[in-house]
């Protein structure tokens, strides 16, 4: 079984668990995405494609803002829930965004490359870039252990299902997104304090 297999599975079975505690947000997830709100209404940004959109409340955050939402996931189950919160909703491979024929002002990402094989970052950064409109805004968001590991881990907690990680480093990770965008803001977001190793990466980047 490949990893978009295994991803597929595994959030098709997480999505009614999802649904119903996701509304439960870290402050930090729900600042980082005020952050992006604000940023694209100060350069009068429009469209906003969410990839890895899950059971969509940002999506749908984006869209009570005004802005014209497009939320894509891998998972079948997580795009219903998506279109019951009355968002614009599509079953799409991140491998494939040119299929839905349209440039976006913006695209939010949080925690989905997280689940990109190392070997393929850069050709998914070319395809994210490839999808934005030019000067457009990428919010690029993923956890990380400090190192660069690629490991499949079952959560037993949650869908108890294997799943791919690749993390980065912060110097891999800001080296691999040069080639592609700009670096409007780069910060360490400490989410764990039993864990001070494991943090999230919070990246703004804009499309050159």
């Amino acid at each position: 079984m490949d990893f978009k297999q295994q991803l597929r599975i595994a959030y098709d079975k997480d999505a009614k668990r999802r649904d119903y505690k996701e509304g439960k947000r870290n402050q930090w997830k729900l600042d980082v995405r005020q952050h992006f709100c604000d940023l694209l209404k100060k350069e009068g940004k429009r469209t906003v494609l969410e990839l890895g959109s899950g059971v969509g409340l940002d999506a749908k955050y984006f869209q009570d803002n005004g802005f014209e939402v497009l939320a894509t996931d891998l998972s079948n189950e997580m795009v219903k829930m998506c279109r019951k919160r009355g968002l614009d909703a599509k079953v799409v491979d991140l491998y494939n965004l040119s299929s839905l024929g349209k440039k976006y002002d913006g695209v939010y990402s949080m925690n989905v490359l997280l689940h990109i094989p190392m070997k393929d970052l850069c050709k998914v950064l070319k395809i994210i870039a490839l999808s934005l409109n030019e000067g457009g805004i990428f919010f690029y968001g993923v956890y990380s252990n400090g190192s660069d590991e690629e490991t499949t881990f079952t959560d037993k907690s949650r869908m108890n299902l294997p799943r791919l990680f690749s993390f980065l480093s912060d110097k891999t990770l800001l080296d691999v997104v040069k080639e592609r965008f700009k670096i409007i803001n780069f910060r360490k977001v400490e989410i764990n304090d039993n864990n001070p190793n494991f943090y999230f990466q919070s990246l703004f980047l804009r499309k050159k």
